[in-house]
């Protein structure tokens, strides 16, 4: 022990640091397009490059590999037990648009559709696998971005164990990013 800090278990750190909102992810082919829960994801650059990670595990990790395109879709509170139901069951099996009333809506650079009840959604290429064979890591770039401005949407981070918090208050400090106001 050290201080005030009890130790924690290496295998949880993820917990500790929370990747980011818990997405939907959906991709086209075979029978109806894919549709899974993603609770690993990251920005990588400030370019439209992102990363998620998808293992053979996912029905949708063949058709990634396949399609090479998905579409990552940002649910609000609102769709909390949807999205945990859409991952407790397989696109390989189920066909989860049809089970839990999710709306297909054309993309305009990618097969995969978006996610109409969706606050944003993200049409993205595969650009960079290396990574898959180690670490189920695909990088991802944006081709198209659509997301309902003026919702006041409040996304959703699964913290690792079933259970989730949501975004918090927004605290616009965008005066104090004098080394990098280009990204303000």
């Amino acid at each position: 022990m050290s201080g005030p800090f009890e130790s924690y278990p290496v295998s949880l750190v993820h917990r500790l640091i929370e990747p980011g909102p818990t997405l939907m992810i959906t991709t086209a082919g075979g029978e109806w397009p894919t549709v899974m829960t993603n609770g690993f994801s990251m920005p990588v650059r400030h370019d439209g490059t992102l990363a998620v990670v998808i293992g053979p595990w996912d029905a949708t990790y063949g058709a990634l590999h396949r399609s090479r395109e998905c579409v990552i879709a940002i649910p609000g509170l609102d769709l909390l037990e949807t999205t945990v139901d859409v991952g407790n069951c397989s696109s390989a099996d189920t066909d989860k648009w049809e089970q839990f009333g999710l709306t297909p809506l054309p993309a305009s650079s990618v097969q995969a559709p978006l996610i109409a009840e969706c606050t944003a959604n993200i049409e993205c290429a595969v650009v960079d696998d290396t990574l898959v064979e180690s670490y189920d890591l695909w990088i991802l770039r944006a081709r198209a971005a659509w997301h309902l401005p003026e919702t006041g949407a409040v996304e959703f981070h699964h913290r690792g164990n079933g259970t989730f918090s949501e975004t918090g208050t927004v605290h616009d400090l965008r005066h104090r990013m004098t080394k990098w106001p280009h990204l303000t």
